[in-house]
């Protein structure tokens, strides 16, 4: 079925993902070659970028799709976007702006600060719950929240759904991040796995090599449950694997 890609910043100018329209041309042809056929882009829904205008994202969106179809790129593209989890989040939440994945909206990719605890986390999460929001919590292994032991199990056993940056099993994004992604990874607490692309350099070499990296580390029935079959189920607003 191809693989699918839920964590990207591939919508030019929103971010600080791709710049152009001809970088994300690039971007999408780099992962359709690696057997992607699904991708939602998941622009920054923040009020710092232009990806905190959901009008403008969506707009970005059916122009993405009119380029990849002129250009002959067989990439489907999804709604998305990276959210914080913080209180503006919870507050749009309320005045029904989800900012979640694919059409039906029942997941959201939402992410924690990189260098900060987050004491409260377990309240965010209900939450988000309550207000009928699956969270897909965007590259824990980056995050300083989740170096603490059992934190993840935790966050997994309130109902939130762990995404493993692929880049970081390589040490993309440093060494403590991959050994942190190689605990949650043997613990069996990742449910899905993106890119978390942000632009085309390399990008078809570095994130093969990832893919590598994911299937001698786990085997190929976790490369199809994490980058296929899971985030497929998540676009769809299934229940997950």
């Amino acid at each position: 079925m191809g693989l699918v890609d839920i964590h990207c910043h591939k919508l030019w100018a929103l971010d600080d993902g791709c710049r152009t329209p001809g970088e994300t041309l690039q971007a999408a042809r780099a992962l359709a070659a690696l057997g992607y056929t699904d991708v939602a882009p998941s622009p920054h829904a923040q009020a710092r970028y232009p990806g905190g205008d959901e009008a403008l994202v969506a707009a970005r969106l059916d122009e993405a799709r009119a380029l990849l179809a002129r250009e002959g790129v067989p990439l489907r593209l999804h709604r998305g976007a990276e959210n914080p989890l913080d209180d503006r989040y919870l507050a749009g939440l309320d005045q029904g702006s989800r900012r979640g994945l694919g059409e039906g909206e029942g997941f959201a990719l939402v992410e924690l600060p990189f260098g900060e605890e987050v004491p409260d986390l377990a309240e965010r999460l209900v939450r988000l719950r309550v207000r009928g929001v699956r969270p897909i919590l965007a590259h824990p292994e980056r995050c300083r929240e989740f170096e603490r032991p059992g934190r993840a199990a935790e966050a997994v056993a309130l109902g939130a759904v762990l995404q493993l940056n692929l880049g970081s099993l390589t040490g993309r994004h440093g060494m403590l991040a991959r050994d942190v992604a190689g605990e949650l990874l043997d613990a069996g607490l990742y449910a899905i796995a993106g890119t978390d692309l942000h632009g085309p350099l390399a990008a078809a070499d570095w994130i093969d090599e990832a893919l590598s990296a994911l299937e001698a580390s786990c085997g190929p029935a976790a490369v199809r449950r994490l980058c296929e079959e899971n985030p497929r189920h998540a676009l769809r607003g299934e229940a997950l694997r």
